[in-house]
């Protein structure tokens, strides 16, 4: 990433109006990292370029770096300056999970429930008008087909994650990958004329929660991603029913009657 980008867009003059400028710092390149604007390998700008971008002194930077570093998101090489690390590795936890897996999935939804919900209420009254942009595109794109959908539907929930400020909203989502949109899940992702409304019941939930993310309303958004994430639950819940109803195929039911 080029350096100056990332000093002017990093809007730390702000930062220095704040009472533990470290910490703000500290959080503001965090969050630069988080949403992929500095990449594993990026060199951070030199403590003099950050000082002088930041108005804070040094010795402010060099605490603000070695409170990164001791998050592990930037390691220090001698003579060189400091480098952000590529993420760390999935739990053990979620790597043994199939997107298949009906309980896990549910699970998935119940613990999103539980964190999106205050990173909507936190995004309605700290987001920026180049996010409103953003979840407008997003929302554009998810009536487009399934898969378009579904890499939308993401990239929705991770602006709003990134509109919060904090930028561990945004790394839970991509601890979660593939769990965070159910419709992943083969065998019961709606088909055909259900698809399609479907796709369009997600999108008025989602511009439900966009339209008080705009007014700023932070106990509507808050509703609203709730309301989202309990339908979400229920809708899967309901196809978990409607596909265990369905009668057995032929060949099943054939190799039942031989077994008799």
């Amino acid at each position: 990433m080029n350096e100056s980008s990332f000093l002017s867009g990093l809007s730390l003059n702000t930062v220095a109006r704040k009472r533990n400028l470290v910490s703000d710092l500290a959080e503001a390149i965090s969050r630069e990292i988080a949403e992929g604007r500095l990449q594993a390998g990026d060199r951070l700008p030199t403590e003099a370029e950050l000082a002088s971008a930041a108005g804070v002194s040094r010795t402010v930077v060099r605490e603000a770096v070695a409170a990164l570093k001791a998050a592990k998101l930037v390691q220090t090489r001698q003579g060189a300056g400091a480098f952000v690390l590529p993420p760390p590795p999935k739990s053990d936890f979620f790597a043994s999970l199939s997107s298949g897996e009906v309980d896990d999935i549910l699970a998935m939804l119940e613990l999103r429930l539980a964190v999106e919900v205050e990173a909507a209420s936190l995004a309605a009254v700290r987001r920026t008008d180049e996010e409103m942009a953003a979840l407008d595109r997003a929302l554009e794109n998810i009536t487009k087909g399934e898969d378009y959908g579904i890499a939308a539907d993401l990239e929705f929930h991770r602006i709003l994650a990134g509109a919060t400020k904090n930028p561990y909203f945004a790394r839970f989502l991509d601890f979660l990958g593939e769990f965070a949109v159910p419709r992943r899940a083969g065998p019961l992702s709606p088909m055909g004329d259900d698809q399609h409304d479907y796709l369009g019941v997600i999108e008025r939930e989602h511009r439900a929660i966009r339209d008080a993310i705009a007014m700023g309303d932070s106990n509507l958004a808050a509703a609203m991603m709730r309301a989202h994430l309990a339908n979400s639950r229920n809708r899967y819940s309901a196809r978990i029913l409607k596909a265990s109803a369905k009668p057995a195929p032929k060949a099943v039911k054939a190799r039942a009657a031989a077994k008799a």
